[in-house]
């Protein structure tokens, strides 16, 4: 590479044209640029802060569902065990039932045996 004269002078007269051209922008633009710059940091602020709100409430709902499903997962529990405690005692009825028939038919046939002799 050789020592160009040409772009060592581009080179240190770069920095000193764009910081002319800052100066210049910053006296034009200036006070409107702050003035953007403080509305995009309330906007961002107040977009984080509905984040956060929502991320909040949203954490609430779950909390909020997964106890009404824990409920509801401890009454259908309840409900099944109330049915299957029904149904047991019924089979039980049923089992009786069909023993106090048995006892009775052969308490019948007893009657049938002593009525013929």
């Amino acid at each position: 590479m050789e020592n160009n004269p040409e772009t060592n002078k581009k080179s240190t007269a770069s920095p000193q044209v764009d910081s002319r051209i800052a100066a210049v922008r910053d006296l034009i633009f200036g006070e409107n640029i702050q003035q953007y710059d403080s509305e995009f940091a309330d906007v961002y602020e107040k977009i984080e802060s509905l984040k956060n709100s929502t991320n909040k409430n949203l954490a609430e709902a779950v909390t909020n569902l997964e106890n009404k499903l824990s409920d509801l997962e401890s009454l259908v529990d309840h409900k099944f065990q109330d049915l299957n405690d029904d149904l047991d005692k019924r089979l039980a009825d049923l089992d009786d039932e069909k023993a106090d028939r048995r006892k009775l038919g052969k308490a019948l046939e007893k009657i049938a045996l002593m009525l013929q002799e």
